[in-house]
């Protein structure tokens, strides 16, 4: 019995050691599967945040390329860029940043360059945007129409998907039939790689488009030629002239660009016709429209949209241009064509007086994003002010006798006017009143700028005569110091936050660029004194990002 029991317990034991070799089998089993879990996952999570950190390189890429694209400073090795030279800038190209580098470069065929027409009517919130054809446009990027800048992601057709309204700072509006839609922007591929891009362990790529800065400034009549002088196009980064041959060429005294495909240029009277020239993004146009007396020049131009426009000029006497009381001069761009506007017409001006002065400038705004121009003011001699209200112009009281020769119109609560001594008034809303001066110099062009959309100008400038340039800071006015002695007669400004870029132009076809710290000269390519200017897309903003593979 004993013997039997003992034999029991000896298997017992043998069960319970081989019981136990097991479970420690099984558990090392486990530990290890445990261990290979645990390594695979943080393997797993160091793979995506390295990707990660691969595509955040190539982001920081594209926004050093923007800023050499678009940096207000224009020369030295810092300065700024043409898209074409992209691939061949040192500063782009196996560029170090943290625990990466990138490198950046232009897409083939950029810039692009592309306008068309839409073939429908679009409202304030459409977002299918469809034009006359979508050749010759990136598959991705920006657009304006009227002044309205807008975002797309793609293209289906003739039709533009994806859309962004109303995006850098630009108000969504209506826009009829017709209206020009326009693209200028550069495309550019960025890759990130980590450690780095020639034996790198992780790498993203992405493409990304920039829109282009483009102005035009105008001039006096050269010859038989209109004088026209282009910023960034076709030669990037400098002012390219255009010398426009006409029979009827004469002095263009203002411009306005609503689009890269839309604008508007007016000067002196030739051949007993006004001087009416049109840009459509490939050429500019002279539209006729007879004058009604000799000398009655145009002196200022504002398009709101495709179908508004209006220029100014100078009084006449109503009777055979010889005798009788003055009517303003102020003429009304309907889409189709211009026409004189008198007291009877529809928009009408103020009754003809022998007190009725010339008008210098105009400025007229939407204010309702409805499709229309609802507020304006023209300006002109002996303290002139007119108003515009959506309807018809009306005389409004002045605070100054001074001549006014510039005008510019910031909101319903904000619009300012420069003029002869330095003089500055200011609107605010209701009625007009004068602001402190930091120059008697005669001031012949202001520009302001509300970059953050709360209805008064964060920035602004003013320049005149003897090389005179005044800022204002969104408080007050200050001087600063051109280092030009020639007369300058127009003014306009990008800005991308926080620096400025500020153009000025003037007599003897004298440019001058203020780079957000020092104004600086830059060649015109033209000798003609230049009377106006006016710059397209005043603001960055990084858009249409897509990665192409990673």
């Amino acid at each position: 019995m004993i013997k039997r029991m003992h034999t029991s317990l000896n298997r017992q034991r043998g069960y319970l050691l081989i019981l136990a070799v097991l479970l420690i089998l099984l558990v090392g089993t486990l530990s290890a599967s445990m261990v290979s879990l645990f390594v695979g996952s943080a393997n797993s999570t160091n793979n995506y945040i390295q990707s990660n950190n691969a595509y955040y390189l190539a982001e920081a890429g594209f926004e050093e390329t923007a800023r050499f694209l678009l940096t207000p400073t224009l020369t030295g090795t810092n300065g700024r860029i043409a898209c074409g030279s992209i691939s061949s800038n040192s500063n782009l190209t196996n560029k170090n940043f943290g625990s990466g580098s990138f490198t950046a470069s232009t897409v083939s065929g950029s810039p692009v360059f592309a306008n068309t027409t839409l073939s429908n009517a679009i409202t304030s919130t459409e977002t299918t945007i469809s034009v006359a054809s979508t050749s010759g446009f990136s598959s991705t990027g920006r657009i304006v129409i009227d002044s309205e800048v807008i975002n797309y992601g793609g293209i289906s057709g003739n039709s533009f998907i994806g859309i962004q309204r109303g995006v850098n700072e630009s108000y969504n509006t209506a826009h009829t039939i017709g209206t020009p839609v326009a693209q200028y922007q550069c495309n550019i591929n960025v890759t990130g790689g980590i450690p780095n891009l020639t034996s790198p362990l992780y790498q993203r790529t992405i493409q990304q488009s920039l829109q282009l800065q483009e102005g035009w400034a105008v001039g006096a009549v050269s010859s038989s030629n209109f004088v026209l002088t282009h910023w960034n196009r076709p030669t990037e980064v400098s002012w390219n002239s255009n010398l426009v041959a006409s029979g009827s060429a004469a002095n263009i005294n203002s411009i306005s660009m609503l689009s890269n495909a839309d604008g508007w240029a007016v000067g002196n009277i030739n051949s007993s016709k006004f001087t009416l020239l049109h840009w459509d993004g490939a050429s500019w146009s002279l539209s006729s429209l007879s004058s009604t007396c000799s000398g009655q020049n145009l002196m200022g131009v504002t398009a709101v949209y495709n179908k508004e426009a209006w220029a100014v000029g100078k009084s006449y006497p109503t009777l055979l241009c010889l005798l009788g009381n003055a009517r303003y001069t102020i003429l009304y761009w309907n889409g189709t064509s211009w026409a004189a506007l008198s007291p009877s017409t529809t928009p009408s001006i103020p009754a003809d007086s022998g007190s009725n002065q010339d008008l210098n400038a105009i400025h007229v705004i939407d204010t309702t994003q409805s499709g229309a121009g609802t507020l304006g003011f023209a300006v002109g001699n002996n303290g002139t002010i007119l108003q515009y209200n959506g309807s018809n112009w009306s005389n409004v009281s002045s605070p100054t006798t001074a001549n006014l020769r510039g005008v510019y119109v910031v909101s319903i609560s904000e619009a300012w006017a420069v003029g002869d001594s330095g003089k500055i008034i200011k609107w605010n809303g209701s009625t007009w009143s004068t602001v402190t001066s930091p120059t008697s110099a005669q001031l012949n062009s202001i520009s302001m700028l509300d970059y953050n959309l709360s209805g008064y100008a964060n920035t602004g400038w003013a320049v005149g005569n003897s090389g005179t340039a005044i800022s204002y800071n969104g408080s007050t006015w200050s001087s600063n110091n051109t280092g030009s002695a020639a007369n300058l007669r127009g003014v306009a400004l990008f800005f991308t936050n926080p620096d400025q870029d500020v153009w000025a132009v003037g007599d003897s076809g004298t440019i001058m660029h203020f780079n957000s710290t020092s104004w600086v000269s830059v060649t015109s390519n033209v000798s003609k004194q230049l009377n106006g200017i006016s710059l397209i897309a005043p603001q960055q903003c990084a858009f249409a990002n897509r990665e192409i593979f990673s």
